[in-house]
């Protein structure tokens, strides 16, 4: 199986939102059965159907289309069963462990909806489609699998440490005290690709690209040379608790587009550096998990922020790794897990599925 962009046109920065959403590249897992779209979070799978070499024309057409929906159910079975739901739970497993869960997904994958059908040269053709949300995930991801899988620490059980503020890093002070200084987050992304600090700070020239830039710069250099006394890195420190304790965000937006091994899942677990989970958490809301799904994927940063599941100011971190062998688990930085945790409106977006996370090629 590969990931494939819905689009003639290969993106490689990744995460969701264009002027027109039917212009976004989706997130789309084909095999040879049929295909699982994580940006829409539907199953699709297509038979195909013949009939009788000596039945009439009609009967030719209705057996073929009945033989097409059977063959169609039945691959849509197989691609269902390869649903990750997070790491360490895939749709087969699930529905091995009860035969309550297999039957409920038997009777969902028979009453999928039918969403192309073609009859040609005596052949049928069907494409069928299933959500992946809904009645589906309350099967295999019952309430109480969540509270476990929430609460299970690779096997065992233990509270969750309280965060604690720490100083943020200055080249990600700057970029928070340029936003204060444009106001109300206008376009959060653009700002931060065009803020980045080159690594080496002593080595490397720091080269000023645009105007907003350069009056940030200007901003920075009026409050150092106001007088000896001034802390700098204590003021921005500041000045970050405040704007992200302070602002209103309609989302968490993960950037994982430099991990290479993550595996997308329907709720796969965000953690901090020190294992911690972070999301889903006992705060968030179960119905909205199974509603929503757990996150949803796109390939392009630009085309996420303005993403309806995020909205247009989303909170932005980037993922740094997936967890030990846990492949749909990603890791994010304690300091970024930190403020997320002061952040009540990016707190109360996150609880309710408003998780998005841009993934590579």
């Amino acid at each position: 199986m590969k990931l494939m962009l819905a689009s003639s046109s290969l993106v490689i920065l990744a995460l969701l939102f264009s002027v027109n959403d039917s212009l976004a590249d989706e997130v789309i897992k084909e095999s040879a059965s049929g295909s699982i779209n994580w940006s829409e979070g539907i199953v699709y799978a297509t038979g195909y159907g013949t009939a009788k070499a000596d039945s009439s024309p009609a009967q030719k057409r209705i057996l073929s289309r009945r033989a097409a929906i059977v063959d169609a159910q039945r691959n849509l079975l197989e691609m269902t069963k390869g649903v990750r739901i997070n790491s360490v739970l895939k749709t087969d497993q699930a529905m091995n462990e009860s035969r309550e869960t297999a039957t409920r997904v038997e009777g969902l994958i028979k009453g999928a909806q039918v969403t192309r059908q073609n009859y040609q040269n005596e052949v049928a053709t069907v494409t069928m489609a299933m959500p992946i949300a809904g009645k589906f995930l309350e099967a295999v991801f019952s309430e109480q699998t969540a509270i476990e899988s929430i609460a299970s620490m690779n096997g065992r059980f233990r509270a969750r440490p309280k965060f604690e503020i720490v100083r943020p890093a200055f080249d990600t002070a700057l970029i928070t005290v340029h936003r204060s200084l444009q106001g109300a987050l206008v376009n959060s992304t653009t700002l931060i690709l065009n803020l980045l600090i080159p690594a080496a700070y002593g080595a490397d020239a720091i080269v000023i690209r645009d105007e907003n830039e350069a009056k940030a710069y200007k901003k920075l250099m009026e409050w150092m040379n106001t007088g000896g006394t001034v802390n700098v890195q204590e003021m921005l420190t500041n000045a970050i608790a405040d704007y992200e304790t302070n602002n209103q965000f309609s989302g968490l937006l993960i950037d994982a587009s430099n991990v290479a091994n993550f595996e997308l899942a329907t709720v796969p677990k965000i953690r901090d550096d020190q294992g911690n989970i972070v999301y889903p958490s006992k705060n968030t809301s179960y119905d909205n998990i199974v509603k929503k799904r757990g996150v949803t994927y796109d390939f392009d940063l630009e085309d996420a922020i303005r993403n309806q599941r995020v909205a247009t100011s989303p909170f932005i971190i980037k993922a740094l790794s997936t967890y030990k062998n846990l492949d749909s688990d990603l890791i994010i930085s304690s300091s970024d897990a930190k403020k997320i945790s002061r952040s009540s409106s990016t707190l109360q977006a996150m609880n309710q599925a408003g998780v998005l996370i841009v993934v590579a090629i």
